[in-house]
């Protein structure tokens, strides 16, 4: 992570400038490199860069491809923009282990975790969904229900929600409840359901659809528990394309994967 410059770090960059005076073109190739690597995983465009950076797109993509000599003093600025530090972005990039990135990373997760405790009362994000879940309360402003007994989730108001998600990559439909019956659709009617899209791990979208809207799956629901003899009906699905064409697009994902707040509607 990028830590301010110290005068002992400032010192050290200059003097690895320095040594690299007669060799302009070994530290542009680098710098190039690794400003692009470093945008990518961190899943900027050249314009997010340049915007965090404070400097023009277009030199941006100089630097990227070594057309342009870039001052130390851009390079801190890209380097800030990156969340690194500018040592990072002259030195060669060496493979890592797989243990390497896992130590690398964990500590961003145990992160995550603690902010999916102290805000939403989650306390294991690698179960049943709940870094996705993390991601919705956050985005929404809903509130956890602890235990799930009931619906999912309320807002400032006590108003309930059921919250449903899925990965787009995977499959097409959303799940609903292994046990669907008249008292479980009873429940169902008297709330609004939140219905997060994702792509992998990245929110994409969220919809939300009323009791109206979901009018014609409990009217089927019900009629086929009566024409199979009262028997539960397991996890009957609710189509994407449905809930694209039906639901209020509250939130879809930005520039940058940078997360936004949205307001219930």
């Amino acid at each position: 992570m990028f830590q301010p410059a110290s005068s002992t770090s400032f010192l050290k960059v200059t003097k690895q400038f320095a040594e690299m005076k007669d060799n302009l073109e070994y530290l542009l190739n680098h710098a190039a490199k690794n400003i692009q690597a470093m945008r990518k995983s961190l899943n900027m465009t050249q314009e997010d860069l340049a915007y965090k950076a404070g400097i023009d797109r277009t030199y941006v993509g100089y630097v990227e491809n070594c057309k342009h000599n870039v001052t130390l003093g851009v390079l801190v600025k890209i380097a800030r923009a990156l969340n690194t530090d500018v040592l990072d972005l002259i030195r060669p990039i060496t493979p890592k282990t797989d243990i390497e990135r896992l130590n690398e990373l964990f500590p961003f997760i145990r992160k995550y975790q603690k902010l999916a405790e102290e805000t939403c009362g989650i306390n294991d994000v690698f179960q049943d969904n709940g870094g996705k879940l993390l991601q919705v309360l956050l985005v929404t402003g809903l509130i956890n229900i602890a235990g799930r007994e009931g619906n999912d989730a309320e807002d400032d108001k006590g108003n309930q929600y059921e919250l449903k998600s899925l990965n787009a990559k995977l499959t097409s439909s959303f799940s609903t409840h292994h046990h669907m019956n008249p008292i479980i659709i009873k429940k169902y009617k008297k709330v609004n359901w939140i219905f997060a899209v994702f792509e992998g791990i990245e929110l994409i979208e969220i919809f939300q659809l009323t009791p109206k809207d979901l009018a014609p799956y409990y009217k089927k629901w019900l009629k086929k528990w009566k024409a199979d003899g009262n028997k539960d009906i397991n996890n009957p699905k609710i189509p994407l394309s449905f809930v694209r064409e039906k639901g209020k697009l509250l939130y879809e994902a930005g520039h940058g994967g940078l997360f936004s707040k949205v307001k219930l509607k």
